[in-house]
């Protein structure tokens, strides 16, 4: 049935952009083809078109909309469904996008999604969907172009001619009321229709990792930004900057044409120079990008007139992060969001983020007198391979009466599954199944092979975790759940990180208090005690050389906390390998790289509860790139896992438990629950 218009759902630019078609003239806002309307709010079937999330949401329709009301309650995205009149569903293929306009009506800024859905297995996603924010009393039009998500990024193939609803929620819970109107619900746009492209939002590698040289032709006018009385230009040979030595802090940006540099393949850039003024100079460099700038270096000395300098610019900080045991004192930028997710202190690590390198700066000594200085080169690459030092791999990095008391080299034909789980629930990704035929040891290596290939997770099709089901997507797992732990000491393994966009490997530790804390998820809580440390954790998107650190602790609920810092910087070593590591002792944690401190967290809040390892790998994660099939199979591969015990830190939790040899402690549990409840409901009757 033909949807009815309400004289105020037509607004102008619709009625000129519908004459403009019957004139014969397409219009560029709706592609070429008239907007569909998803729903009349005045029409008697509307109200049963629509479809609360929960009892927090309730809704009220009139002619400027569909006024949304959410109580405040639990639900962590409540809102409601908008879905077709009739029975089936829309067919939107000859539009590329659903928009619609919200104002805010409430008295606090909200977050507001708007998903659309096709059919299908939830865990598997099949929708696309765009947040906004709003300020009190703000409009603004939310707009999801099919095929894409969150930032209009690659994202589901949504059938657009099966839609089943347009979701819109609330995001996060909330102890205050909120409330938001939805106007003018709509399908437009043409079909495959593509992504505006925001200059700011673009990003190109440079060549050769070039980003400037003598030969390059420059728009100095949007590519060399001057301020405080600094002057630069083009000229034969570089780029000339000249600095009046006032008593103003001058500086140059050079920076990319458009919008960023990616240089993901990089952990340094250096600059080239020559001093073309009559005075000595000590210039300083910074590194610019949307997270924030690196740190300031100088160059070595006082370059004489006529003289020449090389400045290299690391991404890694001077000053490796910190966390203070008060959130208010982190710094801001990437990692640093509120009290229940802290940062690193000021001065401690970096903010600088290489997929948006946005320029480099140049300023000026604070000496008297005009300088004069010839850019000549600018490149962005890899240092030389470092030397790591030679207690890496055979003892902790801290001295101390240590003995080693877990193993790991991966020699046997097999995983020995007396210490390693090879199943369990996946509670990450929703699209990965873990299976034994991904978890396998080859050239002395445990291999967790990531490819797309469709089973059952845990390759059981009646998998008693119920969490993910079959996927098309498989990969290997390892943990020591149940089998071992242990309470403080020097955790360490050498691992080497896939290539492949959309991948999320993780070296991690989790609580497992035993047996008499009951239920599995009681062993392993983060509350009370309980810490999961992320001593490697990577998003494929980030390029080989960057990787997340991390603390959680107080569970995942609403009071959990988090600390750490996206941002750490390494190079592998020269078979591609990364060693990394975590020293553990009463109130102290500190992460190491290759040998190197990169995070430590000095605190009374520090796990005191036995730890057990796991080696995992599905796709996605907070920050990552769309997984690619093309680029796949790839392994996240382990070299080895060794652990050290301080004598006068050993405990009885220290060590291998008796077990049955399962390939899943969860699994086991889990049925000893069910047994258990039988029983109980048995003995009940």
């Amino acid at each position: 049935m033909a949807q009815s218009l309400h004289p105020r759902i037509f607004r102008p630019w619709i009625v000129s952009s519908l004459l403009a078609l019957l004139a014969g003239t397409a219009s560029a806002q709706v592609g070429g083809i008239a907007p569909k309307f998803l729903l009349d709010p005045v029409a008697p079937a509307a109200a049963g078109q629509i479809v609360p999330t929960d009892a927090q949401a309730t809704f009220t329709l009139g002619k400027d909309g569909i006024t949304v009301s959410i109580a405040p309650g639990a639900a962590q995205w409540p809102g409601l469904g908008v879905t077709p009149e009739a029975k089936a569903p829309w067919d939107l293929s000859p539009w590329g996008h659903i928009e619609a306009r919200l104002t805010n009506l409430g008295a606090e800024r909200i977050s507001v999604g708007m998903r659309v859905d096709n059919a299908g297995d939830w865990r598997k996603e099949p929708w696309n969907a765009e947040n906004l924010t709003l300020n009190p009393k703000e409009s603004k039009i939310v707009k999801v172009i099919f095929g894409h998500s969150y930032g209009f990024q690659p994202a589901f193939k949504l059938n657009s001619g099966a839609v089943i609803q347009v979701l819109f929620i609330a995001n996060g819970k909330s102890d205050k009321p909120r409330a938001f109107r939805i106007e003018d619900l709509q399908a437009s746009g043409s079909s495959g229709e593509k992504p505006p492209v925001d200059p700011s939002t673009a990003r190109a590698k440079p060549a050769g990792g070039v980003l400037y040289a003598p030969a390059m032709k420059l728009e100095a006018a949007k590519q060399l930004v001057a301020k405080g009385g600094a002057k630069a230009g083009v000229v034969e040979g570089g780029i000339q900057i000249e600095f009046a030595g006032g008593p103003k802090p001058e500086q140059v940006i050079f920076q990319p044409a458009v919008g960023s540099w990616q240089l993901t393949d990089c952990l340094q850039v250096t600059v080239k120079l020559t001093n073309a003024g009559d005075a000595p100079v000590t210039p300083k460099f910074r590194l610019e990008s949307k997270g924030g700038a690196s740190d300031t270096v100088a160059a070595p000395g006082p370059i004489p007139p006529g003289g020449t300098a090389t400045v290299i610019l690391p991404f890694t900080p001077a000053v490796s992060p910190v966390i203070p045991t008060d959130p208010r004192q982190t710094v801001s930028g990437p990692g640093s969001w509120s009290e229940q997710n802290w940062g690193p202190k000021p001065g401690t690590g970096t903010v600088f983020t290489s997929p948006w390198a946005k320029g480099v700066t140049i300023f000026s000594d604070t000496t008297a007198g005009a300088k004069r200085l010839l850019i000549t080169g600018i490149t962005a690459g890899v240092p030389d391979q470092p030397k790591l030092p030679d207690w890496l791999g055979k003892r902790p990095p801290v001295e101390g009466d240590w003995s080693k008391t877990f193993e790991e080299n991966f020699d046997g034909p097999t995983l020995d599954l007396k210490t390693w789980n090879i199943y369990t629930a996946n509670y990450w990704d929703k699209r990965t199944h873990f299976s034994k035929d991904n978890a396998y040891i080859k050239n002395g290596c445990l291999v967790l092979h990531y490819e797309k290939k469709t089973g059952p997770h845990n390759d059981d099709p009646n998998d008693p975790t119920k969490t993910v089901g079959t996927t098309d997507y498989a990969c290997g797992f390892a943990d020591t759940f149940t089998k071992w732990t242990q309470r403080y000491g020097y955790f360490e393994a050498r691992v080497k990180l896939p290539k492949a966009p959309g991948l999320w490997p993780a070296f991690w530790t989790m609580p497992d208090r035993g047996p008499e804390a009951g239920v599995w998820w009681k062993r392993a809580s983060t509350a009370n005690g309980g810490i999961e440390h992320d001593i490697l954790e990577y998003l494929s998107g980030w390029g080989p050389y960057r990787y997340n650190l991390a603390f959680h602790w107080d569970g995942y609920g609403k009071e959990h906390k988090s600390a750490g810092t996206s941002i750490n910087y390494v190079q592998p070593d020269r078979d591609g390998f990364i060693t990394t590591g975590v020293y553990w002792t009463p109130g102290l944690a500190v992460y190491y790289s290759q040998g190197r401190e990169v995070l430590r967290w000095e605190s009374p809040r520090v796990s005191s509860v036995p730890a057990y390892i796991m080696f995992n790998m599905v796709s996605g994660g907070w920050d990552n790139l769309p997984l690619d099939d093309a680029q796949l199979p790839d392994d996240f591969v382990i070299d080895y896992v060794r652990v050290w015990q301080r004598k006068d830190l050993a405990s009885p939790a220290d060590g291998p438990k008796p077990n049955l040899g399962l390939p899943s402690s969860i699994n086991a549990l889990l049925e000893e629950e069910r047994l258990e409840k039988e029983r109980q409901e048995k003995t009940a009757k």
